[in-house]
């Protein structure tokens, strides 16, 4: 479960918040005027997620293209459509 923390708990309790990150698994959310800025996670979550070679990671904008080349057009999309249901 992700706990959301201030910036001024976590250079309050550094130390606390450290531990509690390494040793009970939490993770937090860090925010500064309300405003989510980082997450803190346990190593291995991060090496779980990110040192992984076989996981991409995609921004929005990434995802967008993806989506973009991956439409078909008009005529294409009606002979599939075809194809699908001649296959019924």
């Amino acid at each position: 479960m992700l706990q959301n923390i201030s910036m001024l708990q976590l250079r309050q309790k550094a130390g606390q918040i450290l531990d509690e990150t390494f040793y009970q698994k939490y993770r937090f959310l860090i925010k500064r005027k309300d405003k989510p800025m980082a997450v803190l996670i346990p190593v291995d979550d991060y090496e779980n997620y990110f040192d992984d070679p076989d996981i991409e990671i995609y921004t929005n904008s990434r995802i967008r293209e993806f989506e973009k080349q991956d439409r078909l057009g008009k005529t294409l999309l009606a002979k599939a459509k075809r194809v699908l249901q001649s296959q019924r």
